[in-house]
């Protein structure tokens, strides 16, 4: 048992949540990651040991021998990410496949059991700003292990991120103006010879541009079945439905600037073979999102209504936990992210968006 009382964490917080600053190699990276954050990442080590039990019916040692599964492809073709795992369960003393596990979260467990996010991707037609946002729905005590990233790896962009402890991307942004949101789906396909979800991640935000970030997808693949919301500051977007069998990317319709995605696939190219098992709340709030956004020239302010919508609820876009709800079904609203990709700037805030809670804003220079 990890003895979460035994370490402390170095990093000062917003609203509760700390961020790693770290540049350099990627083993540096990774054991400041570590060690400015043990306590934290062990949190997120208790939480993921329930979920996954809840999710998938797997312990945390099954839980690692199955992600261990994933590391012969890694070590050969990412190496440098295996690196910067080890360097972080170094740095926090803790066993370097308790943070491959953590790094493997999907495909343990949203290939059983989605979540409930809600994001949107537009750009002002009239300004050509370019707009990329998400709510990250989850269970309450994920809460208890976000943190903030600040990351610059030798020879690549300066990243920064809202994520969870011992993982090495979530919502990001890059100093190329390049982000990216995501959206689970729930399919039992998997492919062990590519990249998994939040490693491909953050590989996105070691690109230049849409295009590349794309390219990398396509020739590197992605482990299970997830949406990637991607845009960069020029205008190129699209929601991404990526698969185990490629990419059905899905851009705005004739006349619009805007698309978005919930939890499940919606794209008519998806690769056969596929089938997803989503909630039925995901397809009332894409239609809810779709309603909103419509017409619209988006801006920041504008974007943070909408994810604050509560029609529908307790699972509405602006989540709440259900009455009586148990396991993964207490899920909520956790988080905001909202991107302006053209100024490089990151909008945070924690808890339901409708409630104003306070705002952080980061920019990526």
């Amino acid at each position: 048992m990890i003895n979460s009382t035994s370490v402390q964490d170095t990093q000062k917080e917003w609203e509760g949540v700390p961020e790693v600053v770290a540049s350099g190699s990627a083993s540096e990276i990774g054991f400041t990651h570590g060690s400015q954050i043990p306590s934290r990442i062990r949190t997120a080590i208790e939480n993921y040991k329930t979920l996954f039990q809840e999710t998938a019916d797997c312990d945390w040692t099954e839980s690692k021998k199955r992600a261990s599964t994933y590391l012969p492809y890694l070590e050969q073709h990412d190496s440098d990410l295996v690196e910067e795992m080890r360097a972080v369960a170094e740095g926090a003393g803790v066993d370097f496949l308790d943070i491959l596990a953590l790094n493997l979260r999907s495909e343990i467990s949203l290939t059983n059991y989605s979540d409930g996010c809600t994001s949107v991707v537009s750009q002002n037609p009239k300004t050509s700003e370019v707009f990329l946002a998400q709510n990250w729905d989850w269970v309450g005590e994920a809460g208890k292990s976000t943190v903030f990233f600040d990351f610059h790896k030798t020879g690549k962009p300066r990243i920064r991120i809202m994520g969870e402890a011992g993982i090495l991307a979530k919502f990001g942004i890059n100093e190329h103006g390049l982000g990216i949101c995501m959206n689970a789906i729930r399919c039992g396909t998997v492919n062990k010879n590519a990249l998994p979800v939040h490693l491909a991640m953050r590989r996105v935000l070691e690109c230049k541009s849409f295009d590349e970030a794309y390219s990398m997808l396509e020739q590197k693949g992605v482990a299970s079945c997830v949406n990637f919301m991607m845009a960069d500051r020029s205008g190129k977007l699209a929601t991404i439905e990526c698969t185990p069998k490629g990419l059905a990317p899905i851009y705005p319709e004739p006349g619009s600037t805007t698309t978005f995605h919930t939890n499940h696939l919606w794209s008519p190219n998806v690769p056969a073979g596929i089938v997803d098992h989503p909630s039925k709340n995901s397809f009332s709030r894409l239609e809810r999102i779709r309603e909103l956004s419509k017409g619209e020239a988006a801006d920041m302010s504008k974007i943070r209504t909408w994810l604050s919508d509560e029609v529908g609820t307790p699972v509405s876009i602006c989540r709440s936990t259900p009455p009586l709800a148990k396991g993964i079904e207490r899920m909520e609203t956790l988080a905001t992210v909202i991107m302006d990709l053209q100024k490089r700037k990151l909008e945070v805030s924690f808890g339901k968006p409708s409630l104003s809670p306070p705002v952080r804003t980061i920019l990526v220079d």
